[in-house]
């Protein structure tokens, strides 16, 4: 699972990067490759976080979706979201394994 993750951030990554060093119209051409490969993996990792469930991280994952997609075709729409989503495609990988654990019940009854 860590390995999909490492995957969309890298694709985040390189999207950022050629936002940043290749021009307009070039670049649309490696949005919209690393926006359908990151859509790819990020179903892959939304199913992987459905069965077991893990809320975070599945919602994380659709989320991921969402911006895989909006990177693939939203360049063509305006320029700011070439660059947007490329920067929610990484953090949505980080945010999972930053928030706290949440609250956990012990199996075992307090005495009282």
């Amino acid at each position: 699972m860590t390995g999909l993750r490492v995957t969309l951030a890298v694709l985040g990554a390189v999207a950022v990067a050629a936002v940043a060093l290749v021009g307009r119209p070039q670049v649309l051409a490696i949005l919209g490759v690393a926006g359908i490969l990151a859509f790819i993996v990020s179903a892959g990792c939304l199913a992987a976080d459905l069965l077991p469930l893990r809320r975070r991280h599945a919602v994380c994952s659709a989320l991921s979706l969402a911006a895989a997609v909006v990177l693939a075709i939203g360049g063509q729409l305006s320029p700011v979201l070439e660059l947007a989503p490329a920067i929610t495609l990484v953090v949505l990988q980080v945010v999972p394994g930053v928030s706290g654990p949440g609250i956990r019940r012990s199996a075992r009854p307090r005495a009282g």
